[in-house]
């Protein structure tokens, strides 16, 4: 578990934060922020590196110290869910964050609530900062981009319903979720699992094995009450695709979409969307 310490520099008198961790991770997240440092990091809205040095085992990492974390800000109002007006705003400085790492060859690959952090909410109401680079990886090390944008869409569900997309209750519960949302993964892929076999059952076919996802009983004796409020809320993926050509601003994702082949980053912050319609655009640029 990392320590985050604050206090205010002697020779600036500016209230800084302090990230104390393990060596090998502390230089590792150092070196990202130290790219990110040259993007100008107030205008891109991503958190600013003071400085950064090794003390014995531990390395330290000193960054300008913020307000609160999104989550944090929804638990003090009493789990309010958050209003599109509110929400608007955040998406579009996260989309201005991603295009900056896209431009220096970066993903997060770590967007959440958590990580989305009002700068001072009494003064700048809803600005917000990217922080927590501990996990940043290279465009070039991953297979597909666009993880990225997902945990985006993923985290604005959050804060309109203030309800994970994909519920924390069990591991059972989180896999049913993803594959009625999504589908059963392709057999390649579930050959490869480590435990695939936990969740799902093989049946035997004239065509070859073929994975089926277990029912809760047949999962250890699995007997609790499935969530299923997003699939109330939004549905399958199909279903958001299908329904949110009623919404009001669908032409203006059409007329957005017809520019080009591709949705682009600037595409999505430009325009005023519900969440819900960010969501099913960013699903477009999931599976495109």
């Amino acid at each position: 578990m990392d320590t985050i310490i604050h206090y205010q520099q002697f020779s600036t008198f500016k209230n800084v934060a302090v990230k104390i961790l393990a060596t090998n991770n502390g230089i590792r997240e150092s070196k990202m922020l130290d790219k990110i440092k040259c993007a100008d990091p107030d205008k891109n809205n991503l958190l600013k590196l003071v400085e950064h040095f090794s003390l014995g085992l531990q390395h330290c990492i000193v960054f300008e110290k913020l307000d609160q974390d999104v989550l944090h800000f929804m638990s003090k109002r009493n789990r309010k869910p958050m209003e599109v007006s509110e929400i608007r705003p955040i998406a579009q400085q996260i989309l201005v964050a991603l295009n900056a790492l896209k431009s220096m060859g970066l993903a997060h690959t770590d967007i959440k609530p958590d990580n989305l952090m009002l700068v001072n909410h009494a003064t700048h109401p809803f600005k917000v900062k990217l922080i927590d680079f501990g996990l940043a990886r290279n465009i070039s090390d991953l297979k597909r981009t666009s993880v990225d944008i997902w945990s985006l869409g993923c985290s604005l569900v959050f804060m309109y319903f203030f309800k994970h997309l994909y519920p924390r209750t069990s591991e059972y519960e989180y896999i049913a979720t993803i594959v009625r949302m999504h589908g059963t993964p392709p057999d390649h892929v579930l050959r490869e699992g480590l435990r695939v076999h936990d969740f799902f059952s093989v049946n035997k076919t004239s065509s070859g094995n073929k994975f089926k996802f277990k029912i809760p009983t047949e999962y250890m004796g699995y007997k609790g009450r499935m969530t299923d409020w997003v699939f109330r809320a939004i549905g399958t993926i199909d279903n958001m695709l299908y329904d949110h050509k009623k919404c009001r601003y669908y032409s203006q994702m059409q007329s957005t979409m017809s520019h080009g082949d591709s949705l682009k980053l600037k595409d999505l912050g430009a325009l005023h969307l519900c969440p819900l319609c960010v969501v099913f655009l960013l699903s477009l640029v999931m599976f495109k």
